[in-house]
This record gives C-alpha cells, structure tokens and sequence, in this order.
C-alpha cells in the first residue's frame, strides 16, 4: 500500500504524467489490475483520451487497441465492478420516485410525533426538498444516531433543535426502512468500502484524477484503497503541496489543497507509506495563457496589483461585445465555422461553456443547426416534458377535474391514445384532423364533464350572420369526425376510472394504470416513435420513447413494493410520478463524433479542447450567484457543524460556494490549449446586463479592446468575414446587405457580388438564393384580383349587408379576407358582445310582437304587466341554442341576471317613452332583400356594368310612425349596447351608412309596410337607442327626480327631419315648455326648434344624404369587382384605427413605416360642411 500525488496547476499536463506512470506499471507489473477513476460525466471521452494516450506510448500503430488491464470508471461503476456477484448488490435499486414514496409514508406514519415539518407533507414539492436533504445527509456521512444526539445536544426552545429533533425522526425511519429491503447510490460507495476491506488488493494500482474534492463516502472509500491497494495515484490541480498546514479558506486552490492535506494526513496516521510527489511543470496550454493563469493566481491571492502586460498572439484571448444572445451566438457559431474551414481544426476541438445553459437553451441548437454545425450538449434533459408524462398528468388531472377542456385537449394532444379505425389506429393527419374540430366544437359550445359522456351525438350547429342568430344545418362530417373523438373518449376513459374507483390498495390501481396503457396502445405507440426516429438517424431522440416507458414502469415497481398494500389515492400516486419524472433524465449518447461540446463551467470537462467560448460571461453569473435551498439554511449547517463526528460533514454554506467561484473559472479559463474567447451580451429580455468583473480584471490586465459583434453588415465596409459562416448564414446577411445597397439606391459590393455567384452556382442553395433576393422587390401591397377569381368569389350579383360595405370602406383588404375568402376566428363559448345585443334584440322585438298582438301599445301597459312579459320571453328564449350559454355556470347565470335587468329596465323606459309621444311601433325586426324570407321586404337593388347588381339586405330593428292629418312619418330606431350617435363625417367616408340605407330602404318600401297608398310618408328620422341599465347620480334624481331622470338616460340619439308638425307632437311635454327633450335629441328655444346641436336636417338635406349613400353603395360594389384588394385602413382625427381591433392584423402585416403602407386619414368634417360638400358636388354632376 502506498499514495502519491501527481500535481499542477491547471496549465500543465497532469493526465499525461499520470498516463505515463501508469504505463510504467503496467509494464513492471504483468499481473497488475489498473483502475483509472474520473467523474461520471466525463468517463467515456476520458476512456477514449487514456486509451488513445497508452497506445501512443507503445508506438502502436494498430487501428484497434485494447488493454484489458486497464479500466476507466468512475465511483459507481467500480463499485458495480467488485460488487455485481454479492448478495448485497442484488438487492433492488430504488430511485428518486421510489424514496419520494417511502419517505412520504414515513411522514405519514409519524405525523403525530412530529413538531416543524408535521404540516408539510401536503406541501407541493416538500418530500422531494426532504428526501435531498436526507441523500445530503447520508453523502456527508451524517447517520440518523448523529443526528438525533446532536438533536439531544440542542436547546430544545430553537427551531434548528425543531428542525433537528424531525429530521432524526424521519432520517432513523428511512434507514430501518432502507435497511436490507433497497439500495440507494449513496449507499453503494459505503458498501464497497467495507467490501473491499475484505479483499485481496494487492497487485491493483488505482489512478483518481478529475476531482478537487470529495465527498464523505468517497473520501472514506479512497483511504480504503489507499490501505488495501498497491499504490494510490492521485491526480490534483494543485499549485504546490499542503502537507502542514490547509490553504487559506479564500486561496484559489483551497478545495484541492485540503483534500491533499486531509489525505495526507491521514495517510501518515495509518503509516501508509507516502512516495515522493510528482510536480508536473510540462506545458499544455499556449504561452500566452500560461500568461493568463499566472495574473490569475496572483490577482486572486491578495497580492500588490501587476503591471499590465500585452499578449503574444492577440487571438489567445478574446472579448466579444454582443447587443443579444441571438447575435452572440451567432458570432461564435461563425468564428467556429471559420475556424473549421480556413485553420484546419475540427469541431471536436471547441468546448462551449456557460454557468448556467437555461439562457442558451431555445438558441443554441436551431443557431447551430442553420450554421450546419455538429454539437453535443452533454447535460441532463429531464423526462418531465416527454408525452407519456403529460399523458399520465392528463388522465388523472381529467379525472379530478371531471373531463375538463384543458385536461382533455391535454389527453388527446399527446397522440398516445389514438382511436381504432377498421382494427388499426387511426391516421395521425386524420387524428389531427379530429382532434382540432373537437376542439373548435368544445370552444364554440362550451361541452365539458357529462357532456362527454352522454348518449346523444354532439352536432355542429351553425349562425348564419346575415340571418341574425337563425340555425342552419349541421355539417356532417364535422360531427362524424367530432363523434368518433368522443365516443372513444366515452367508451375508453369511464371504464378505466371505475376500476381505478374500485382499487382497494395501490398494487391493484397500479396493475389498473398499467393495463391500461397497454390495451390501449400506448406501448405501441411509444415503439412507433422510436422507429420512426431511428428511420431519421437520430438516435438520441430514438431513445427517448423507451427510457421514458422504462422509468415509468419502475415507479409502477417502486410504488407497489413500498405503498402496494396501502388504500390507494390517485393525488399521491400522481404526486409521486411527478416528483420521479422531474428527477428522470434521459442517458445522453456518448459524444463520439467530431462534434463541438457544449456545457457548463460547474461540471469538470476534459482538458483536450483547443478553444474554448465562454459564452454570457456577464455579472449575472460570472461569479455565480449562490441561493441555498436545502432545508438547513447556512446558519442551521453553521451551528451544526461542530457536534459533527470526525469524517462526517455538511454541504458547503452560500460563502464558501461563493469563495470557490475564482477556482470554479480558473478551471474553465484553463480549459483551452489554444485559445480562450469571452462573449457577453449586452441585453436580455429587456434588462441590460454588464461584462462580468472576472473579464473586465483580465481586459484590462492584458490590455484587450473587445471586439463588437455587428447585427448586420455595413455595406460600405470591405472586410466580410465576421458574416461569412455556412452559406444558409451567410446567404441571410446577404439578403441584409442587398436590402440595404436597395434603400440607399447604390450597387451592391464586390465582395458580396462574389459571394452571390457561389450561392448561385451551389445547386442546393442555387433556387434558395434567387428565391429570397426576389424577395426584396416585395412590397407589402396586395394585387388586384383576376376577373375569373373576382367571378368565382362573389359571382354576378353581391348580396351584402350594409355593415359589409362599411367594413370595405374601412379597409378593403380586410373585406376582402372576411367576406372574399371568409376568414373568421375560432368561435369561442363565450357571452360576446354580439350575442349579448342578439339576446336584447329578441327580446324586444319579442315584447313588441306580443303586445301588437294583444292589440295593445307598450305605453298602456303597467310596469307589472311588461315585467310578467319580459319574464314569460326571456323564459321561453332560454331554451334556444345559442342562449344555453347562460345556464352553463353560475357565473353566466349572473350575466342572464344582469341581461334580464337591462330589458325590464328598457322595457320600462319604452313604456315611459310612449307616453310622451305620438310616435307608436309599427313593425320590430324589419328584415329586406334577404332571400328566402316570405314577409320581408325588398332590398335596395342597383344595377350595374356588364351584367351585374349589388343587393342589399338588412334588418330594421323597429320602425315607429305618427300620422298627422293626411301625413305618415316613418322613422327607425337602431338598438345599441354600447353609446352611438349619427356621424355626418362617417357617414360621408362610407363608415356610418347603416342608418341612411335603412331609412332609404324604409320609404321604398313604405306602401308595403303601411298597405296604405291614400296618405303622404315622410320620414321622420334615424335614432339610435343605448341598451342599457344607467347608474344614476344622486344630484340627477334629487335634481330631476328618478323617473325624469332615468327617462333622460335613455333618450334617443341621431337626427330628424326638421318638420314642424313632426317636431310639435314628438314630445308632448315640450309642445308646452321650452328646454331640451328627455325622450328625443331636440331642444326648444323661444325662437323655434334649434338647429345647434345639429339634430336637425331638412327634406332636402336629408335626400342628399341619401343620394350620396346609394353612390357609396355602387362605388363599393364596382370596386369589388375590378378585384379592388386595397391595404388602406382608415384613421380617425382621434388617432384610432381600423386596425385597432382587426383580427387579421397578422396577415395583412401592415407597417406604417413602410413607404407603401399609408393610413387612409380622414379629416375632421362638421353636419354643415358635410352638407356644404354634398351640394357641391351635387351642383357638379348637374352642370355636366
């Protein structure tokens, strides 16, 4: 038995020397068995480099070497290695799940005797944080008979000594559990210890190289070999020997120099013989970061501060400014490229290192794959994401929620449980296919819980706009294909949640859970996607589907053997299957080909890469910032420390990670052979970041200007180079650049003119590159359509309504999306504005018809008797379709509470408002032009060139007359839900003609709605009237009084005819008083009727009105069929848009910035210049 150390610091080659020395005894000894242990994670690459590195040394020059003397493991393996035939190894391993369960019932069984943690098991994420803290413990060498002294140690009116008392509790019942019955990693290196203490070692050399330090086990397991072994070699980054006294807890090879010391130490007290240190001095890495580690050493020591000093080679040691983390990345992707093509490396030479990738994580891969770049990242993917997890996550978040819409889009997305089709699973386009429409339908109908389940078929149920809320008919094959999602989901789901009900203890639900995957196809699916990834070759992602299946089925195991016999709870199962999915990570495939590896600075790397790119070397994480989550905090481990016994300990507090952060770099610095380079972003998110003060030190101790990594290139600069990386890449910045010689309307470089030709010469890049430079003659300005697709879109007639042609004058583009190609959003099961007016217009035309039919007026009626009304239609109207809506929660029934209020409250405001006028309802829901209605009226019908005619349609919510002498007034009232009033300025831009063409298809129509040719119909106005039920101010009702005033909160807007006679008898109040009507927009002066408030139009006034709003009507029409696609949203004098609520904003990809995309602004125009323009133009077409 004997130890030596064979030390370095990071620059030198210390795997060599010990490379070396274990070839000499493998050569002295040939019976000798080696061991070459490094840390798990580096194990293969560093078999492969050992292996590589021995063959070199025997001047072989065979393809194939082995050396079956010779094996690299790391601690875990070897213990697997001398242990794998003993009783003990064969005990059954248990994993993160499997503790999860056992220390939750462990919890659970001592809940009354414990203090602290006695509420906590219900805690989400608490066991887990728990069973960490236990596997901490046990690392540390920490048993539960030392913990429960130091507990008894403790002053019991503390929360540690609380804190303590659980844990010996807990900790004591986990290894009388554990004992005998499974086996924990953290238990394996203990066991071999003891094991190898019985065995023969001589003859067997042990090399450890890759640690700084180590933990309590594996500290206890290197003086055993130390003691048992011929000879222990430790490998240390070490700048000289410890043997007296510890470094300084600050000094910057702390930790390797106190393992040194300890093993030192130690090695004397037992006598074991300690050979003469081997201090490495050869050379691994350049002069200039030899350079590098000296001003590192130095600045970490506290020492009086260097000179500045220059580098040799300037590309030793690089900073690179970026304004992203897109652009930083893509600048080390093209100097990898670069370095590749033009310096002979390969890309097996580069090391990408990070503290933390989490940043990295959404951009590192797809940048490397468009520069064609090979990488490996060899940190852990957890399995939490993987579909079979989600798939278990639904099917009981299904069950507990009761077949909710997310749970069960949730199920169904996973694409594991597919439905048979003729005996084989269902298409997966097809499947896709019927699982949007079922989505659509649950959205639009709001179908959840029983619905799912219920014996008749869903039905696709359709609201024709144009007919306001009438059902059309059910679209078959949307319900067929909706229909077979669900029955599957009816006739799989129910019968498995009912034996999973019936399960008397865990073993039964599991064998339930576990069965049904299986009859379902789910394992099947799972090898489907293996295949179908191994067809690909990517084998990483072939062996998902299957470990993911593997761990699954070891919970399934864990759980029956621990909670098998206990009552089942699907929360806890599902718990426990979360916490062990969230601690599974799929086994990464070795990095073996000529790849770029990609890690992090906390994890040990191998030292043959020749640069490495320290990519976010910010202050965010340059030095780190430490957070202790464990249960013991700092100052808990702090107190507890010194009861500790002698080898046991705790992990390191937050100061003492902090203090290791210089090392941790130094480390990563020292990486490179060749070449070190440094990037940062200068944002992320929106916060700005800073260089890390570990680069700034060496910035400014070397001297080094950092280099800014440019977004795009400058098209007056020559030098190319920092663009030019896979010609995906570089064809990207040459779209850049070409776009830029366009604006400023110059020629495009030499240099780029030559990279186009090798891009138009290459053939696969050939079609792409005259595809995307096409591109910049783009111009976001939709082109006229062709005749024959005009034809096929709106055929020779266009039925429209009026709201229609208003859309079109506020965006043609977008007419044409919604009425052209008939674009609509996902339907939503939801109280919509639109259906709430739908709702207020039934039931008011409903409460007018009924009343007509009593041959009653609204007026004459008393409040009781329209409240009976009202509650007899909104009852009957509830059973429609498109009002179930409002019985679907109790939220909704609120709503339909709210709704009923504001018609009673209308209601009610009408009926006063009958009373003060002779203006009565004479029709309710007026429908014209609509096809197929047997009692509607005609549509305003214009005729056109070459054949053609526009047909306008709509429905007139009620028209009200007065008949005075030999003259009928006509007038309409538009019912709104939210504050309107007549726009002259809009209504002269084509925005507001709903009302003018309502009133223009009201008197063409007018004999046919009076049946009365004997008297002279006028019109007497458009109003609109607010739906509503106001909030009334207490200065109104004392003021007014509260029937005065909620009369005038619902007083009509709009305008009407300046008629005398009309104006005399629409308020009867008025005809006696001066002063502004409640019921009407008029006000009456000494003088007369007032025109100020601009209420007030003259027949003449009104027929020009009228006049120019069947010309919008044509002009539209006519500019639909030349195939008018026009990208001209209007914009109001307030600034507000036509875009403001478009749902198709990202299609139409509209920017005002671009020279072509221009608002169609519209100027301010009052009623009288309005009018003014109107005569004018009048006067115009008269004169020619």
């Amino acid at each position: 038995m004997s130890l030596k150390f064979i030390f370095g610091p990071a620059s030198t080659e210390r795997r060599g020397a010990l490379v070396d020395q274990l070839a000499q005894q493998m050569q002295a000894d040939p019976n000798g068995q080696f061991f070459y242990i490094v840390p798990n994670h580096i194990k293969f690459s560093s078999e492969v480099d050992i292996l590589t590195a021995l063959k070199q040394r025997r001047h072989s020059e065979d393809k194939v070497f082995a050396a079956s003397r010779i094996q690299v493991f790391s601690f875990s393996r070897l213990a697997w290695y001398f242990m794998k035939n003993t009783p003990y190894y064969q005990i059954p391993r248990i994993g993160t799940a499997g503790l999860n369960m056992v220390v939750y019932q462990i919890m659970a069984d001592l809940a009354d005797q414990l203090t602290i943690y006695r509420g906590e098991l219900t805690q989400p994420g608490f066991v887990a944080q728990l069973v960490k803290q236990l596997l901490a413990l046990k690392v540390g060498c920490v048993t539960a008979a030392d913990l429960q002294q130091i507990a008894d140690e403790l002053d019991s009116d503390t929360d540690l000594a609380a804190k303590t008392h659980d844990l010996a509790l807990i900790y004591t019942a986990f290894e009388q559990t554990m004992q005998g019955r499974y086996i924990e990693n953290t238990d394996l290196l203990n066991a071999l210890s003891d094991y190898l203490l019985q065995q023969d070692l001589s003859h067997t050399y042990f090399y450890i190289d890759g640690f700084s330090q180590l933990s309590a086990q594996e500290n206890r397991l290197l003086l055993t070999l130390i003691q048992k072994a011929t000879q222990v070699t430790l490998g240390l980054m070490l700048d000289r020997p410890y043997r007296q006294q510890l470094p300084e807890k600050q000094a910057l090879f702390f930790h390797p120099g106190q393992l040194y010391h300890q093993l030192y130490q130690t090695a004397r007290s037992l006598h074991v013989p300690i050979l003469a240190d081997l201090q490495v001095t050869e050379q691994r890495v350049t002069s200039d970061l030899q350079r590098l580690e000296a001003y590192w050493q130095h600045s970490t020591s506290g020492s009086r501060q260097l000179r500045p000093e220059a580098l040799q080679n300037a590309k030793s040691i690089q900073i690179v400014q970026a304004d992203t983390r897109q652009t930083e990345i893509r600048q080390v992707a093209t100097k990898i490229r670069q370095m590749v093509a033009l310096q002979g490396y390969r890309y097996q030479d580069f090391l990408v290192l990070t503290r933390h990738l989490d940043a990295y994580e959404t951009i590192l891969e797809p940048t490397f794959r468009e520069f064609g770049i090979p990488a490996f990242d060899d940190l852990q993917h957890h399995m939490t994401d993987h579909p079979l997890v989600e798939l278990i996550n639904a099917l009981f978040a299904v069950k507990q929620h009761y077949y909710r819409y997310q749970d069960m889009m949730r199920l169904l997305k996973t694409e594991l449980l597919l439905p048979q089709v003729n005996g084989q699973p269902m298409a997966n386009q097809a499947y896709r296919q019927a699982v949007d429409l079922t989505e659509n339908m649950v959205l639009k109908y709001g179908f959840s819980g029983k619905q799912w389940l219920r014996k008749d078929d869903w039905q696709f149920y359709r609201f024709d706009d144009q007919d306001f809320g009438t059902q059309s008919t059910k679209d078959d094959d949307s319900s067929a294909q909706v229909n077979l999602i669900r029955h599957f989901v009816r006739d799989t789901l129910p019968p498995f949640f009912k034996k999973l009900d019936q399960a008397k203890n865990g073993q039964a639900a599991a064998q339930v859970l576990y069965n049904f995957l299986v009859e379902h196809g789910v394992v099947t699916q799972l090898q489907v996607w293996r295949d179908q990834a191994l067809d690909q070759g990517n084998l990483a992602q072939a062996a998902e589907p299957e470990q993911t299946w593997q761990i699954f089925c070891t919970m399934l195991d864990e759980y029956v053997t621990i909670l098998g016999s206990v009552s089942f709870q699907a929360t806890d199962l599902l718990a426990l299957f979360q916490v062990g999915f969230e601690g599974a990570s799929y086994s990464q495939i070795p990095s073996t080909l000529d790849q770029v590896l990609i890690s992090e600075t906390g994890m040990v790397q191998t030292e043959m890469r020749k640069v490495v790119f320290m990519i976010g070397s910010t202050d965010q994480v340059m030095p780190d910032r430490i957070v202790n989550n464990q249960l013991l905090s700092d100052v808990d481990q702090e107190q507890l420390t010194p009861h500790l016994a002698e080898g046991a300990y705790l992990m390191d507090d937050a100061l003492t990670q902090m203090a290791s952060e210089p090392f941790l770099n130094y480390t990563a610095f020292l990486t490179a052979r060749e070449q070190l380079i440094f990037t940062y972003p200068l944002a992320d998110d929106g916060s700005s970041l800073k260089l890390s003060p570990y680069v700034e030190r060496i910035m400014n101790h070397f001297q080094l200007v950092p280099q800014v990594a440019q977004t795009r290139p400058d098209i007056t600069a020559n030098k190319i180079a920092p663009f030019v990386g896979s010609k995906r890449s570089t064809l990207s910045h040459l779209i850049q650049v070409s776009r830029d010689a366009m604006a400023q309307k110059t020629q495009l470089p030499p240099i780029w003119l030559y990279v186009y030709r090798l891009l138009r010469q290459d053939g696969g890049y050939s079609a792409l590159t005259e595809r995307l430079l096409a591109s910049l003659n783009y111009r976001n300005v939709p082109q006229k359509l062709r005749p024959e697709i005009v034809e096929a879109l709106y055929g020779k007639t266009i039925n429209t309504s009026i709201s229609k042609l208003e859309e079109f004058y506020q965006n043609q583009y977008a007419y044409f999306l919604k009425y052209g190609l008939k674009l609509r959003e996902r339907d939503i099961f939801e109280l919509s504005p639109a259906s709430a007016g739908e709702f207020y217009h039934m039931a008011l035309d409903q409460l007018f018809k009924r009343v007509q039919a009593e041959g009653q007026q609204l007026a004459e009626l008393s409040t009781t008797d329209v409240d009976r009304l009202i509650d007899s239609i909104l009852l009957k109207m509830s059973t429609l379709p498109q009002f179930q809506i409002l019985a679907s929660s109790n939220r909704m029934a609120y709503l339909a509470r709210q709704l009923t209020a504001t018609i009673k409250q209308v209601a009610h405001a009408l009926q006063h408002q009958g009373q003060q006028t002779k203006m009565t309802p004479l029709r309710t829901e007026v429908l014209f032009g609509h096809v197929g209605s047997t009692d509607g009226l005609a549509p305003l019908q214009f005729k056109l060139p070459h054949g053609r005619q526009v047909k306008v349609r709509g429905k007139i919510d009620r028209i009200d007359q007065m008949v005075l002498g030999n003259t009928r007034y006509l007038g309409i009232v538009d019912y709104k839900s939210g504050v309107r009033d007549f726009d002259f300025r809009d209504a002269y831009y084509g925005l507001a003609l709903q009302m003018l063409t309502y009133l223009d298809a009201m008197m063409r129509n007018a004999t046919d709605l009076t049946a009365d040719t004997q008297l002279q119909t006028k019109p007497a106005g458009a109003l609109y009237l607010h739906l509503q039920n106001p909030k009334l101010k207490l200065t109104e009702v004392l003021t007014k009084g509260f029937d005065d005033a909620l009369l005038t909160k619902n007083k009509y807007q709009g305008f009407l005819l300046n008629d005398e006679p009309l104006l005399e008898n629409l308020d009867h109040e008025l005809a006696e008083r001066t002063g502004s009507s409640k019921v009407y927009p008029l006000t009456k002066t000494n003088s007369g009727y007032s025109l100020k408030q601009s209420r007030l139009v003259t027949e003449s006034e009104l027929a020009l009105l009228l006049t120019h709003d069947e010309e919008l009507i044509q002009a539209a029409a006519l500019a639909i069929f030349a195939g008018e696609l026009k990208l001209n949203p209007v914009k109001w004098p307030n600034n507000q848009t036509a875009l403001q609520y478009s749902p198709f904003k990202s299609i139409m990809q509209f920017d005002a910035m671009l020279p072509e995309n221009n608002y169609r602004q519209l100027t301010a125009l009052d009623r009288a210049t309005v009018l003014a323009m109107l005569k004018a133009e009048q006067q115009q077409k008269e004169d020619k």
